[in-house]
């Protein structure tokens, strides 16, 4: 007994028509990223890929796309077999996640935390946290920057009185996590080589304290200004 479609020959062309049409959207559906941009099979819109779907070329990706691009979550595989499960915004990491790293060998070394446009910022899905400041610290500036000396993460720690940096300042530093190797003033900036993250840190300065955690592993300039 025939169907009602196949009864409708005009009906069935059209379904038939359809599908073709779906088909070759799917199989024209282009993936943004060039190291997954090989084949591509899943959600597709408007001729990109969206919504759920697997991405193979050089590496893998299988998870959430949007407008071409792996957005929400999914697992990246890269060929050389490192492997990172968590959160992607437009094709780079961008929030929580898991980075399991092969150093060959059978041994695997794992990063958990949180990651901002690709990198790494730590346990904390903030880079930095300002936790407590006494009454008189009326300003705090923190601002990622290059260590041109190339001698490792710094901090360079400016202090301001009413907004005029003050020459060669005396503090007090002291370490509640993390650690650093060495401290030395330049000019009228305090240098402070952090060798582990996160660095917990309270800045003594006349009687006014200021306590910082800095998460996230590269350079900053921190710039504190007084109103004693």
């Amino acid at each position: 007994m025939k169907s009602k479609i196949q009864k409708n020959p005009v009906l069935f062309l059209i379904l038939i028509l359809i599908y073709s049409v779906t088909t070759y959207a799917q199989n024209d559906c282009e993936v943004k990223l060039e190291a997954i941009s090989g084949t591509y099979e899943g959600g597709c819109k408007k001729g990109l890929a969206e919504g759920q779907g697997t991405a193979k070329g050089e590496d893998t990706y299988v998870g959430d796309f949007k407008k071409g691009f792996p957005h929400g979550t999914g697992t990246y595989t890269w060929a050389n077999g490192d492997v990172y499960v968590g959160e992607f915004k437009k094709g780079l990491k961008e929030g929580e996640g898991k980075l399991t790293v092969d150093l060959g060998g059978g041994q695997k070394k794992e990063q958990t935390g949180f990651w901002s446009k690709d990198r790494y910022i730590g346990q904390s899905k903030n880079p930095y946290e300002i936790i407590n400041q006494t009454p008189n610290v009326t300003s705090i500036r923190i601002t990622e920057t290059e260590n041109t000396a190339d001698d490792g993460n710094a901090l360079f720690i400016e202090i301001q009185h009413k907004g005029r940096v003050q020459s060669s300042p005396s503090f007090g530093l002291s370490v509640n996590a993390g650690s650093f190797t060495n401290r030395f003033p330049q000019g009228n900036i305090t240098k402070v080589l952090v060798s582990q993250f996160p660095f917990n840190f309270t800045m003594n300065y006349m009687g006014e304290t200021v306590t910082f955690q800095i998460n996230m592993e590269t350079s900053w300039k921190v710039t504190v200004d007084y109103n004693k």
